[in-house]
Formats: structure tokens, C-alpha cells, sequence
């Protein structure tokens, strides 16, 4: 298992949403996937990196497989 810093999460939706400020609103938005925190709650525990990372890998793929 890997861990990342809170810092390559930012970076990742940055990457992923195209804007900083669309990736600030998603990370600051309550996910149904994460019980209800928000994206930047969890970044506190190695275990809720790993969940956003997860998150956001999956918004890239499915981005990715209908980029309309």
C-alpha cells in the first residue's frame, strides 16, 4: 500500500477537473461516498487519502470513457 500527502490529492483534482477552483469546490463538496464529509474532512487519516484518491481515480477513468 502507498500513502500520499494531502498535497498530491490537491494536485490530482486539479489534474482531473482541469481548474483549480472547479477541484477546490469538489474537494469542499459533502460526498455520498465518504458518508457524507466532504473530500478535504478526510485527507486527515491515510485511510481517507486513499478513499479520495480512489474517488477521483475513478471521476478520471469515467471522464475518460465519455469525455463528452
Amino acid at each position: 500500500m502507498h500513502s500520499h500527502r494531502p498535497s498530491f490529492i490537491t494536485e490530482l483534482a486539479n489534474r482531473v477537473f482541469g481548474d483549480p477552483a472547479r477541484a477546490s469546490d469538489w474537494l469542499d463538496r459533502p460526498c455520498v461516498q465518504l458518508g457524507g464529509h466532504t473530500p478535504r474532512d478526510v485527507l486527515g487519516s491515510d485511510d481517507g487519502v486513499r478513499r479520495v484518491e480512489e474517488l477521483l481515480r475513478q471521476l478520471d477513468d469515467d471522464q475518460r470513457l465519455d469525455p463528452g
